[in-house]
């Protein structure tokens, strides 16, 4: 990675859906646009996705071949795009449904404003995995990339004023997805914990799947736990939510690591270690470290006892443990000068 720039202001970051997914894994291509903004000296960075040949999308994963091609454009508008609206230094977001209006781009900048580095049309490459990264190092500083709107920070704080009452707001993020349903959260276990939190004198809330508010199905499956809708298709309010709660707790990641890229945020996040192999194939655990880019065991840099992974099942007791550590965790910072 050079720390020579060309006397020009912007940087192109180009996600070609022909090789990147529809998926929360997007973050990770702004996080890189981010850093190599930063690092080369421009003023900030515009992504642009471009749709494959025949406006069509990767096929590759088993969740790239589950979702069907409708489902794959709303998530390019409602999931991938909304991350330029929450993104420090993005000054900018295109949709090229036609790789020769990209052709025609590409010829008239600088080959040294283009990120990924050496991309073509021909051969597309791409910047998405976690281990690509992490090989950066990247500062506490560079990784603080996200950030949600003052607005979006008003709403959720009203929304907060009626809904937890106790002031002391505990967001679970939980997976009830129709797509790759083994990952699932364990409804049952998650509820039952709430049920501690609350006798803790915390205020469970429910972020819940974007299937099951996009799908219209009844919000009665999480008991009487408040439930905050609107996150799960607003990302701007998501994050707003993962701000303002005393703390994060999720399953499965997606969305919640978010979190891990904004500073002063919390988050534990569970992993799917006990839905292996459908999870990740043949290696399980290790190959879902390697994919994390991170070793068995660990988390994310500049990991603290409020924001990491969790490597256990998702059952009642270890979601309470992990819970009740946490809450010893705020009460030591709390007690800081």
């Amino acid at each position: 990675m050079t720390t020579e720039a060309p006397n020009r202001p912007c940087l192109y970051a180009i996600y070609d859906l022909s090789k990147a997914p529809v998926t929360f894994d997007v973050m990770n291509f702004f996080v890189f646009a981010h850093i190599w903004s930063q690092r080369a000296g421009f003023s900030g960075y515009h992504v642009i996705f471009v749709m494959g040949e025949g406006r069509e999308f990767r096929n590759l994963t088993p969740k790239d071949l589950t979702l069907p091609y409708d489902e794959k454009v709303w998530r390019l508008w409602h999931v991938l795009m909304p991350h330029a609206g929450i993104a420090r230094n993005c000054l900018g977001v295109s949709i090229m449904k036609e790789r020769k209006e990209l052709a025609q781009l590409l010829r008239a900048i600088h080959p040294m404003q283009i990120i990924p580095p050496d991309y073509t049309l021909e051969k597309p490459n791409q910047l998405i995995m976690l281990s690509q990264l992490f090989q950066l190092t990247p500062t506490a500083e560079e990784m603080a990339v996200f950030e949600p709107t003052a607005s979006a920070l008003e709403r959720v704080g009203g929304w907060l004023s009626q809904r937890a009452p106790g002031g002391r707001p505990v967001s679970l993020t939980l997976r009830t997805s129709r797509a790759e349903p083994d990952r699932n959260s364990r409804l049952d276990e998650w509820l039952a914990a709430a049920r501690v939190m609350r006798e803790r004198g915390f205020d469970p809330i429910v972020v819940p799947d974007t299937d099951v508010v996009t799908g219209g199905y009844e919000m009665s499956i999480f008991g009487d736990l408040p439930v905050f809708s609107i996150g799960a298709v607003d990302l701007d309010l998501r994050l707003a939510m993962f701000r303002l709660a005393t703390l994060n707790i999720a399953d499965n990641g997606g969305p919640a690591f978010l979190s891990y890229f904004m500073a002063g945020s919390t988050m534990l996040c569970f992993l799917p270690v006990e839905k292996l192999p459908a999870v990740v194939g043949l290696g399980r655990i290790g190959r879902m470290a390697e994919l994390l880019g991170v070793a068995e065991g660990q988390s994310f840099p500049h990991a603290t006892p409020l924001r990491r992974f969790v490597w256990r099942p998702d059952d009642r007791d270890a979601i309470v443990e992990e819970f009740e550590k946490a809450t010893v965790a705020l009460e030591a910072a709390t007690a800081a000068p």
